[in-house]
């Protein structure tokens, strides 16, 4: 997914405080200044995430830089590993800072539970 393809897939999330797309700068893995673009809900599980010293935020980035995956911007990629990360927490019974599961976690877990057996 390109970039243009998905700023258009951030823009067509329901309309709520928490899907409002926000951009912050980070240094990518050539020093250089780069737009990071998520849903506020993903910058405040980033802050979350540091606040409790389990990421360094910056770390992830030039990592997810260094290591693209086909297509996707490096915005795309960031928020996959959290959504990911944020996914792997609720299903081991680890922190999260909802009492719920992320959105999209339940088929993922019927997948990856199917997968294991």
């Amino acid at each position: 997914m390109d970039h243009h393809k998905f700023m258009e897939y951030l823009r067509h999330v329901p309309n709520h405080p928490s899907n409002k797309v926000v951009a912050r700068v980070y240094k990518n893995a050539k020093g250089v200044d780069e737009f990071i673009w998520l849903h506020q809900c993903y910058w405040d599980y980033v802050e979350w995430l540091e606040a409790r010293g389990d990421i360094n935020f910056s770390e992830w980035v030039v990592h997810c830089d260094n290591n693209p995956f086909e297509d996707w911007t490096l915005s795309h990629l960031l928020m996959y590993w959290l959504w990911l990360d944020e996914c792997g927490r609720f299903r081991q019974g680890l922190p999260t800072p909802n009492p719920y599961p992320p959105m999209g976690y339940e088929g993922w877990a019927d997948e990856y539970h199917g997968n294991q057996a």
